[in-house]
């Protein structure tokens, strides 16, 4: 009798939405964690209730990108292979371990947010986790970048897009929840208050609007390093394009990096001091813009990079 070898192939891409969305939370809580700490570390006097917004969401956000994850492995007891399985050549190995880490420190970080008084342990704790951080959010960013296979994710600016992603859509979850706190404790109706806290913030939306701009001179070179680069690298832009160009460019970079920077640009030009409530009304917007324009890049990444790679069209 003759053996005979069947292959079952996954219809679709193998990395789906999910991937997509556990590698956005895990970084936006990152980012929020991050942006907790360096708050409190360098302007600790100004800022009390921002940075414990940003702790409690942290653990929150990244846990919820392990749901997404552990829905798509379909086994999640299967995770606690990580732990007795020594794999240090492995990304998803040391990512794994990284990233549950993190969690519990988080959730201990936040628990010691639970009160805005001084609290040295906090402190401690926070720059211990620090580098924890950085870990993981390295991870999000490399998971992608190490697979040779697929031209659109192996390049250095997808690395650097990822991490000044994080930045942006931690800060923005941040920004949004906390105005939503403010408004579910009343102080939103205090003109003081308000006026107050958004003088405290410009710092933030300065950083942000570097970020953002960065971010965008990194899109820049990823599209150019794929646009003149070898011939699957171009075939890999062209596919991503015509997959999920309108969705990248117009949700994406467009809705999620330029609109943002516009409006923000058109509030200090108006004058900030002059019109509280538009400033909040634009920071409310914007910080959404940017949560959608991240997810968006987030799935068109993931899942543009698995499309198929038609022949090249040079004309």
């Amino acid at each position: 009798m003759e053996a005979t070898t069947i292959y079952t192939v996954q219809a679709g891409p193998y990395w789906d939405w999910k991937v997509a969305l556990d590698l956005y939370f895990g970084g936006a809580g990152v980012g929020a964690f991050l942006f907790s700490v360096a708050l409190f570390e360098f302007w600790g006097r100004r800022y009390r209730r921002v940075p414990q917004t940003a702790a409690f969401l942290a653990p929150v956000l990244v846990i919820l990108g392990l749901l997404f994850l552990l829905l798509k492995l379909g086994r999640p007891f299967h995770l606690l292979l990580t732990f007795t399985h020594f794999a240090p050549t492995s990304p998803l190995w040391w990512g794994g371990i990284a990233q549950t880490l993190f969690v519990v420190g988080s959730v201990g970080y936040a628990f010691m947010w639970r009160s805005t008084e001084p609290n040295p342990g906090r402190r401690y704790l926070g720059r211990v986790l620090v580098p924890l951080a950085v870990i993981v959010g390295a991870y999000h960013g490399l998971l992608l970048a190490v697979i040779t296979a697929r031209p659109l994710w192996n390049t250095g600016p997808t690395v650097v897009a990822a991490l000044l992603g994080f930045a942006t859509t931690g800060i923005a979850a941040v920004m949004l929840v906390h105005l939503a706190r403010m408004w579910m404790g009343g102080r939103l109706a205090d003109r003081a208050h308000v006026g107050s806290f958004l003088d405290d913030i410009a710092p933030v939306r300065n950083v942000l609007a570097a970020t953002l701009f960065l971010q965008l001179g990194t899109f820049f070179f990823w599209w150019q390093s794929l646009f003149f680069g070898s011939r699957e690298a171009r075939q890999a832009l062209q596919a991503a394009n015509s997959a999920w160009g309108i969705e990248f460019w117009g949700l994406g970079i467009g809705a999620g990096l330029i609109l943002p920077l516009i409006l923000g640009a058109w509030l200090v030009w108006r004058g900030e001091a002059a019109h509280r409530s538009t400033q909040l009304f634009v920071i409310s917007v914007t910080s959404i813009l940017i949560l959608v324009g991240g997810v968006v890049f987030r799935l068109a990444v993931v899942l543009g990079g698995q499309t198929f790679l038609p022949p090249l069209d040079l004309s």
